[in-house]
């Protein structure tokens, strides 16, 4: 069975070059069937990979033999149609995370300089910085902690941050309270939380839409989707990443609009939730097919 590895750590390297190669070394003398991201600089690590549960999970034991990352959270999540990303990229990146004017200068190393995490436009201009609590959740946590340790620098002092994330929150709480799907940075693009919890019955079906979801409507017809996953516009030039019911996603052949489906560099529909790959894939492939649109 194929699983998605995802974690991060913020730790001192000081030889992030030399560190990219020992793990490079490793993954090619074991032979291990891992794609995805592994990036490394003097801050830490942040990884997201697929491959073989086997594969995926020999590599973090391995790193955890090395003290500087033996307590990293790791998150895993099933694939079910094997890997999630097209290739390994392991090397060094200046920035652990995509920020607006990186990441070197800010303070990771120090936790005192994070929130605190808790398991379970600027909105803050006039907030009170001594005084207010601050809670922040993302997907697996890196994120709020990069942010945080910005707010930090700003004065803010009361900082929280969801541990590990919303993906670990629903693999420890009963997700009854969360409605929809989770995001995720691979090929699968959303998951329903029954993917994460332990205790779930299935881990095939989405979290139901109920009547008073408003934000849950087809881009298209604005009529309630049923099963909340997004998907991306057929047209590759315009990629909109919108929700849509099944019936517009076969009317408009994956495409978001009727000015799309008319486009000169539409993609073939996709069947399920999947990322599209590369143009050049699709680009000599004939799947222009008639359109079924209603007037």
């Amino acid at each position: 069975d194929f699983v998605v590895v995802n974690f991060y750590h913020f730790v001192f390297i000081q030889d992030p070059q030399a560190e990219v190669a020992k793990h490079r070394s490793f993954l090619e003398l074991e032979g291990l069937d891992i794609n995805g991201r592994v990036y490394l600089n003097e801050q830490g690590i942040n990884a997201q990979y697929s491959g073989p549960s086997k594969d995926a999970m020999a590599y973090v034991n391995w790193l955890r033999k090395d003290n500087r990352f033996s307590n990293i959270l790791v998150q895993i999540s099933p694939s079910e149609k094997g890997h999630t990303f097209p290739i390994l990229k392991l090397r060094y990146k200046s920035s652990l995370v995509q920020f607006e004017g990186g990441m070197s200068h800010l303070s990771f190393l120090d936790p005192s300089m994070r929130a605190m995490p808790i398991t379970a436009s600027d909105p803050l201009s006039n907030v009170d910085e001594e005084k207010a609590n601050i809670l922040m959740y993302c997907t697996g946590g890196i994120c709020c902690d990069v942010y945080s340790t910005i707010l930090r620098q700003q004065g803010f002092q009361n900082l929280y941050t969801l541990k590990g994330g919303v993906s670990h929150y629903l693999k420890n709480e009963v997700p009854a309270e969360w409605v929809g799907n989770l995001f995720v940075f691979d090929s699968r693009l959303s998951l329903p939380p029954s993917i994460y919890y332990t205790g779930a019955t299935t881990q095939a079906e989405s979290n139901p839409v109920s009547g008073d979801d408003n934000f849950a409507k087809c881009y298209v017809c604005s009529l309630k989707v049923s099963e909340l996953r997004h998907r991306n516009c057929a047209n590759l030039d315009c990629n909109l990443l919108f929700l849509c019911c099944r019936q517009c996603v076969e009317d408009l052949r994956g495409c978001c609009c009727l000015t799309c489906t008319t486009a000169p560099r539409r993609r073939p529909v996709l069947n399920g939730m999947q990322r599209y790959k590369k143009w050049h894939y699709y680009r000599d492939m004939d799947f222009q097919g008639k359109l079924k649109i209603s007037t």
